[in-house]
């Protein structure tokens, strides 16, 4: 006797990912011989009404193109689509992996699920059986957000036993996973905690500390929505994504052609940053990596003296014509702290910073962090790196407010109130930025009391959280990405992606090459 979409209803077993739902089911409507049990005689209409019923946004195909007429369901995807849902199609052979020409499709398809999985929709994936090609892409979703392979496998197979059927398809998803080295451990959790801090003072920037306390009197203790969406990021974690982007290119671009100018690369990213907020660059830019990403396009009151300084650049590398020491070069400087070499870590923050705030104080502030940064990553405790880092930089031409923001950061009341935050400054430049970051990260008992001293105050909250977040991250990388809200944040999967590349950069002879595709030119 046939099974049939009445005698077995269509069963999809869901898990929570980001804000939203993957499930997981067999093809939908499928017809034919089983290799266990009885043959299949389903009702593709009914089937696809137990999906609706399910709420799903998006349905992700696994099969291949053959296995439509061999299960009878060759009008799948227009079906889903007259419903209302977005199909989407990422063809796997039976019992195995993704092909490794398959990568640049993977790439778009991922982000528009990621994307859609971060504003609260559900996702459907599909294979033959809904065990071994559905398992590994589940997972495989969950390890781009953070996860470790061990448990994406173990979470999946926890609602849908069996999943992830072979041997190879356990091995090829640990192969995914971030990279093993304490360098993209490190990286990653810089950037994420940069994200985490970003989001969760992204709402309440602009407002009073007495309108904080009032809305939070308990303190924040979950990341508020921003724009509606839980772990949305502004504007400082896009720059600092795009600026992660153009260090990776120029070291691609270094190991393939033997010569490269980073800061020039950087600016060729932050040039695409600006496309994605409706600047005209003056400039040629191309259209490839996180350009692509529409997640990155949303506008979040992007800083004017960015705006304006690209968009009167004219050509890559080229300084910035303003007197502004605002703290738009250290709350994306810490991409260029853990990338460049440690010698070229001062001369690469002051030289990126300045693309867009020509004060000298808003390119040596960036740059004190970012060697802060570079030194704690290297096992130096932060506040004797901040000790030493002050005394440099009071030597400096130009150096004395920087020196002073550290100074006021080490000697500033140890309670940690809002109220001694604020006598550091609101945060709009960059040394009073770097003293209420590096306040929160010495003075806060644990990662969430960090967070929450470096964005409880009257200034711009957003962006002391991503400065702070981006220490915490490397002070604490194991707490950052096992926190709660790390596969939550937006963009999860690109920061993971990022740490991936650059990875394999330092440790594959040929991976300049594989990933030029991605990370082109200059």
């Amino acid at each position: 006797m046939s099974r049939t979409s009445t005698t077995h209803p269509l069963r999809i077993d869901s898990l929570p990912l980001a804000n939203g739902q993957i499930g997981l089911t067999l093809c939908p409507g499928k017809q034919g011989d089983s290799v266990f049990g009885a043959a299949w005689a389903r009702d593709l209409a009914l089937d696809l009404d137990a999906v609706a019923s399910w709420g799903a946004d998006m349905v992700l195909t696994l099969i291949e193109d053959h296995e439509f007429d061999m299960l009878a369901v060759r009008g799948l995807g227009e079906a889903l689509k007259a419903r209302g849902m977005e199909w989407l199609h990422f063809p796997i052979r039976d019992v195995d992996v993704p092909a490794a020409d398959s990568a640049g499709l993977w790439r778009g398809l991922s982000r528009r699920i990621h994307d859609r999985l971060e504003r609260g929709g559900k996702v459907l994936i599909h294979c033959r059986g809904g065990l071994g090609r559905a398992g590994t892409i589940a997972a495989l979703l969950m390890i781009e957000r953070g996860q470790s392979a061990a448990r994406a496998i173990a979470e999946v197979r926890s609602v849908r036993p069996g999943a992830v059927e072979t041997r190879a398809q356990e091995q090829w998803l640990r192969d995914q996973a971030s990279g093993s080295s304490d360098s993209a451990k490190t990286l990653q959790a810089c950037l994420l905690g940069g994200a985490m801090g970003d989001s969760l003072g992204a709402d309440i920037e602009f407002h009073s500390l007495v309108a904080i306390q009032a809305r939070f009197p308990a303190g924040l203790t979950d990341l508020p929505p921003y724009g509606g969406q839980r772990g949305a990021i502004t504007d400082d974690t896009q720059m600092t994504f795009f600026t992660a982007e153009g260090m990776i290119r120029a070291r691609i671009r270094g190991q393939l052609r033997g010569i490269c100018h980073p800061p020039s690369v950087v600016h060729h990213a932050l040039l695409r940053w600006y496309r994605t907020q409706e600047g005209h660059s003056r400039a040629e830019t191309d259209d490839i990596g996180l350009i692509e990403d529409r997640r990155l396009w949303s506008k979040c009151a992007p800083g004017m003296t960015c705006m304006s300084a690209l968009g009167a650049s004219g050509r890559f590398g080229d300084p910035a014509r303003n007197d502004s020491k605002g703290c738009g070069t250290i709350m994306r400087v810490a991409p260029v702290a853990l990338i460049a070499p440690r010698d070229q870590v001062r001369a690469w923050a002051i030289e990126t910073s300045a693309l867009t705030h020509g004060h000298i104080t808003g390119q040596l502030a960036a740059a004190a962090w970012a060697e802060m940064l570079a030194d704690v990553a290297a096992g130096e405790p932060l506040e004797r790196a901040a000790e030493r880092i002050a005394t440099e930089y009071a030597r400096l031409d130009g150096g004395d407010e920087t020196a002073h923001a550290i100074h006021a950061a080490l000697t500033a009341r140890q309670d940690g109130r809002p109220e001694t935050v604020e006598s550091l400054g609101g945060g709009w430049t960059a040394d009073e930025a770097l003293a209420i970051a590096l306040y929160a990260c010495l003075r806060g008992s644990g990662l969430d009391e960090c967070l929450r001293i470096a964005v409880t105050h009257g200034g711009d909250s957003d962006s002391t959280g991503a400065i702070a977040g981006n220490m915490l991250g490397v002070m604490t990388p194991d707490a950052v990405l096992s926190h709660p809200w790390a596969t939550v944040i937006q963009g999860a999967d690109i920061i993971g992606r990022l740490a991936r590349d650059h990875d394999r950069l330092l440790h594959r002879p040929d991976a300049a090459d594989a990933l030029f595709e991605f990370y082109p030119g200059g």
